[in-house]
């Protein structure tokens, strides 16, 4: 494997996701209420680690619906045909490089109502099986899928939810629009301005 390679598919796709689930928590108050509730619910005045994580379903919407929404990798690298194969009614011969518009599955209003909005909602009380927790493709499927889709969610989630235990987050006024990106994993084009408050943990 390429060090390039290595970087994009660890680090850089975590705190892509990262960046961008913190940009939407601070954009919307009352999800991050929410969060912030279930956090004190189970963790109390204890540090939020990955041992919480299967007490947190909120917390794990709000990764899922990052991935969905902000895809950090909004094109999966070139596939290889090996035998000529009828897809969606297209012949594709063998030997064809295809590539995967995820950004463009993830936001196809067939699949997801309103998919423009950030809903972590999507993601509970049943409305998706565990199979399709997948359905979003962020780590890729099938044997080529992302090694590390379980550790990445464990930092991404973590981390997300550290950030919010210790601070409530609020956007600078007038970035609640700035979602243009920049380079191969969709970086935040306008750094991330926010303002934090502590919120005086015990």
């Amino acid at each position: 494997m390429l060090v390039w390679e290595a970087v994009i598919e660890a680090a850089d796709t975590t705190l892509v996701t990262t960046e961008w689930a913190m940009y939407e928590i601070a954009k919307h108050p009352e999800k991050q209420e929410y969060l912030y509730q279930e956090i004190q619910k189970v963790c109390g005045n204890k540090t939020v680690t990955e041992d919480h994580l299967p007490e947190l379903p909120y917390l794990n919407a709000v990764f899922h619906e990052t991935m969905r929404r902000h895809s950090p990798v909004p094109l999966v690298p070139p596939r290889l045909v090996h035998e000529n194969t009828n897809l969606a009614g297209y012949e594709v011969p063998a030997g064809t490089e295809i590539i995967i518009n995820l950004y463009g599955c993830n936001m196809n209003k067939n699949d997801w109502a309103e998919p423009e909005e950030w809903k972590p909602e999507r993601f509970l009380d049943g409305r998706f099986e565990a199979v399709d927790m997948h359905k979003t493709m962020a780590f890729g499927a099938g044997r080529r899928a992302c090694a590390g889709s379980m550790q990445a969610m464990n930092i991404s989630c973590t981390a997300i939810g550290r950030f919010v235990q210790e601070f409530a987050w609020r956007l600078e006024e007038g970035d609640e629009d700035k979602v243009d990106t920049i380079q191969l994993t969709t970086n935040r084009l306008y750094p991330l301005h926010v303002y934090l408050a502590p919120r005086g943990r015990k």
